[in-house]
């Protein structure tokens, strides 16, 4: 009996450790099919349009760009960009910023549809950062916080410094 408690309380430790990656499974599917609502499951709306609010300050108010552009655009610029597409595209964000690794191919030369490869460790006992694995920057990087016991939720995405010169 013992034995048998001893090994649910391994398991159960074992499911509470791994409950962000599980999460961060689900987010990376519902990314890769573009399935908004799937992926609005796994996000605190609130914190994100903080996190990105002010990143978003801090790329209007850098010396290059707060001459031309009016600090007025932020809040519809969140807007669109914490639409169901806008999160999709800022969850794919290391695709356009970073060279992807070389695709395999098979022996008929069509490209394999291979899935990013994701490294998480936790930050504090309720907080992970998720970062590409061959990530040679934090760009895309994502924060999760723990909700509860065993869910997860976006809070943050890192957004490129030079994101308002590729515009």
């Amino acid at each position: 009996m013992m034995l048998l408690a001893v090994a649910a309380l391994i398991a159960l430790a074992g499911a509470f450790y791994g409950s962000p990656y599980f999460t961060m499974n689900e987010i990376r599917t519902a990314t890769m099919d573009e399935d908004s609502l799937a992926l609005a499951a796994h996000i605190d709306l609130t914190q994100l349009r903080g996190s990105m609010g002010q990143q978003l300050h801090a790329l209007f108010s850098a010396p290059e760009v707060a001459d031309d552009i009016s600090p007025d655009v932020i809040d519809p610029l969140l807007d669109t960009m914490l639409m169901p597409e806008g999160i999709i595209a800022l969850m794919k964000l290391n695709d356009r910023y970073e060279k992807p690794i070389a695709k395999v191919s098979d022996i008929s030369g069509r490209q394999r549809n291979a899935k990013p490869d994701y490294k998480l460790r936790y930050t504090s006992w309720d907080s992970v950062v998720v970062q590409r694995a061959h990530s040679k920057s934090h760009i895309g990087e994502l924060t999760l916080t723990r909700d509860g016991v065993w869910r997860w939720k976006l809070v943050s995405v890192t957004l490129p410094k030079n994101l308002l010169a590729d515009a």
